[in-house]
């Protein structure tokens, strides 16, 4: 019961961030017209993407190697991270933003984007900054306000500044968008600042380059493909059938990364209960609490997809497009997929924490590959309907060989990625392998 209570405990702040991503772009959706709002939904997914990048996998890294420092107390360690973090972001994260832009800029054939592009050499650096101190706040134990300026306070500044926008000008064009979310990351970062500083005070910093680097560059390639892999359909729908088809796509992006407010709540609290696990693993405690938390998180996703299931019509209503018979039947296709969330966020957890994180990366460039030929294959026939089809088996397909990989080299039971209870001789304790120790 008391792992419930947690989850369930951080679950309202997960709900604030993806709800706010769906007011933000129905609100859009009314604003602006489909070729404004295509173009926004693309270049706002690039943006997502190129994120990693731009932290350089500190974004991602920094959870497991801060965590560490903090329970010892190693002060001026952290301080040392958060310095080369920063450093890192500003220099060479902002170089690699300018270079995969210049490419892009070459290969679109969309004119609007492209005249839109040098917003992203401010914004995604910035998005890079605002997601790591998120990290590091989470580290912090201020989970709370990790999980709100992650996302959840940046989407309501910019839905305010951009109805302050319309009223003051009647109109929301693109180029102000970008400059709100300029201004709306900054504010954001800075309130980040002030809530780390304080736990950081000192004078003494204390560098690991070598291996902070190694760490975070091998977080980077195997997480880059996860996130590509993840916004790629809107890319692609974007480059094959244009801004319009995005406008109609987008939306149901949007609904169905609602799931999203439960797996993220649960990965928030199994991370630091998974590296407890990693260096204490004949503590019962420790494995009972994770296989209570996967068996709630595969009940609580099956309800989930139910309720969106039911609320899955009206909610697309709301957006204003006319083709909303086409954006239902899409959206059942990927809650389809979704019912195998809880198994792809454990055994990806389980591999980024617990085995080589190089082994997602294996993974994604087998199962990319796959996924887009067969979205390029059907797409032709069956436009919106081929690709969303072509990524559902992409999800399911990916999540399989993840769990594989988790039994084959955690020696993981499938009893305990299904969430059920394994059973042993009385007296027998039980680790996350579910062999008795």
């Amino acid at each position: 019961m008391e792992t419930v209570k947690q989850i369930l405990a951080l679950t309202p702040f997960t709900f604030l961030n993806h709800f706010s991503r769906v007011i933000l772009t129905i609100v859009l959706a009314r604003l602006m017209g489909p070729e404004h709002y295509g173009t926004f939904a693309a270049m706002l997914v690039l943006s997502e993407v190129l994120l990693l990048p731009a932290s350089l996998g500190f974004s991602v890294s920094v959870v497991r190697l801060a965590y560490p420092m903090w329970q010892t107390e190693q002060v001026a360690m952290l301080r040392g991270l958060r310095l080369v973090f920063l450093a890192s972001i500003a220099i060479l994260g902002t170089l690699i933003v300018a270079g995969v832009l210049s490419g892009y800029a070459l290969i679109s054939p969309h004119q609007l984007a492209e005249q839109h592009l040098m917003y992203l050499l401010l914004i995604v650096p910035l998005g890079a900054l605002m997601q790591t101190q998120s990290s590091l706040l989470l580290v912090l134990e201020r989970q709370k306000h990790a999980l709100l300026s992650k996302q959840c306070l940046l989407e309501c500044l910019v839905l305010a500044f951009c109805l302050v926008a319309y009223w003051l000008e009647d109109e929301v064009l693109l180029a102000r968008i970008c400059q709100v979310m300029i201004v709306a990351l900054l504010i954001v970062v800075i309130g980040q600042h002030r809530l780390i500083a304080p736990a950081l005070a000192g004078q003494g910093k204390a560098f690991q380059m070598k291996q902070w680097y190694r760490q975070s560059l091998t977080v980077l390639a195997s997480g880059a493909g996860v996130v590509l892999v993840a916004k790629l359909d809107v890319l692609l729908v974007h480059h094959w059938l244009g801004a319009h088809a995005v406008s109609v796509f987008y939306p149901v992006i949007v609904i169905a990364g609602l799931m999203a407010i439960l797996s993220n709540a649960v990965g928030t609290f199994l991370k630091p209960v998974l590296l407890q696990a990693q260096s204490e693993p004949a503590s019962l405690a420790t494995q009972s609490t994770v296989s209570h938390a996967i068996r709630t998180f595969w009940g609580m996703n099956s309800l989930l997809i139910l309720l969106l299931s039911l609320a899955a019509h009206p909610l697309l209503t709301l957006y204003g497009e006319t083709q909303v018979e086409l954006g239902h039947e899409l959206l059942l296709i990927m809650l389809a997929g979704q019912l195998l969330l809880p198994l792809r966020v454990i055994a990806a957890n389980m591999i980024s924490l617990m085995s080589n994180p190089l082994h997602n990366l294996y993974v994604l460039l087998g199962v990319s590959v796959l996924t887009v030929w067969l979205a390029d294959v059907l797409q032709q026939e069956y436009q919106l309907l081929g690709v969303t089809i072509a990524f559902s088996v992409g999800f399911v397909v990916g999540t399989l060989i993840r769990a594989i990989i988790v039994v084959k080299t955690l020696s993981v039971s499938w009893r305990v990625l299904c969430g059920l209870p394994v059973q042993l001789p009385p007296g027998e304790k039980w680790d996350i392998s579910g062999s008795s120790s």
